[in-house]
């Protein structure tokens, strides 16, 4: 992928090029126990009722153990009941889970490519 295209406006100058989903940072809180792009960091945003716990695994062996009915609380890392509020996790899950009650309360955040210096 070129890095810059001719300008729009003006024929004899070039623009950057940046295409793609990764042009902005971007946070999700997603859903417990759903497989999703491993994140940046994630970021504790409400205090949780229950201790929280983090899959590390590919989706392959998330899709496997599924397939098994064997997804349970022992594929996660528990993280402890002590996250304050504004915990900044320098982790990279692929899923997280909890309690229901704690849905919304954790964030995953996507630094874009321009952030982390990558094209």
């Amino acid at each position: 992928m070129p890095l810059y295209k001719q300008d729009p406006n003006d024929t004899s100058k070039q623009i950057p090029d940046i295409q793609g989903e990764n042009r902005y940072d971007k946070a999700v809180n997603p859903t417990h126990c759903e497989l999703t792009k491993t994140p940046s960091y994630v970021l504790v945003n409400t205090l949780m009722t229950q201790p929280c716990a983090f899959f590390f695994g590919s989706s392959g062996s998330f899709s496997d153990l599924g397939a098994a009915g064997k997804i349970t609380k022992t594929n996660y890392i528990t993280m402890g009941d002590d996250l304050t509020v504004g915990t900044k996790l320098h982790i990279h899950p692929s899923a997280w889970s909890g309690s229901a009650a704690d849905a919304g309360k954790i964030t995953f955040v996507y630094k874009s490519g321009l952030a982390t210096g990558g094209f």
